[in-house]
């Protein structure tokens, strides 16, 4: 039987609106953060931590003047909204992408097919334009091609997997402690 994994993410705040908002900015500061709280959280989150067998938890770590009652169920609510929120977002997003990235694929496919079919007329012209027009076509025809394919192939992975983690985020324990 294998080993259940603990994985934290810790994360300190000097208040817990920093979990969702970013901090006020002092680059002089040593201890400057750039990035809110869910983006630090998003960005430690590793393949590995999906898996089903690994356990991973959010330690927040806040000054003691933050405690408050029932902050952990507080916390836990938000991240919750807050990533059901963004599930809906990409969903959102992607399905009008894959919508514009059918349309465009359609659209350059029966462009590549015309020219395909206008292209078996070039042997009319003289060798030297008859290889230009056919080259500058073929990658034409690419060119029009590419942007729904890459989406297709690649960029809905991204979304696929940043809803993965937002899953696996809303369903994180979440743990706060005090300095």
């Amino acid at each position: 039987m294998a080993e259940l994994k603990v994985h934290d993410i810790v994360v300190h705040l000097n208040d817990i609106h920093e979990l969702f908002v970013l901090p006020q900015q002092d680059p002089f500061s040593a201890q400057v953060r750039f990035l809110s709280g869910i983006d630090v959280i998003k960005s430690q989150v590793k393949p590995q931590m999906l898996r089903q067998a690994d356990r991973t938890r959010i330690v927040i770590v806040l000054p003691a003047k933050c405690n408050e009652a029932d902050l952990v169920g507080k916390i836990k609510s938000a991240l919750r909204r807050y990533c059901e929120f963004k599930i809906w977002q990409n969903h959102e997003a992607s399905t009008t992408l894959k919508q514009d990235s059918l349309r465009a694929l359609v659209v350059g496919t029966l462009f590549m097919g015309i020219g395909l079919f206008l292209l078996s007329y070039l042997e009319v012209l003289p060798v030297f334009l008859s290889t230009f027009l056919n080259d500058g076509f073929n990658v034409a025809f690419w060119v029009i091609l590419w942007r729904p394919v890459d989406f297709l192939l690649f960029d809905l992975t991204t979304t696929l997997r940043e809803n993965r983690i937002y899953k696996h985020i809303a369903q994180m324990d979440v743990v706060v402690r005090f300095e």
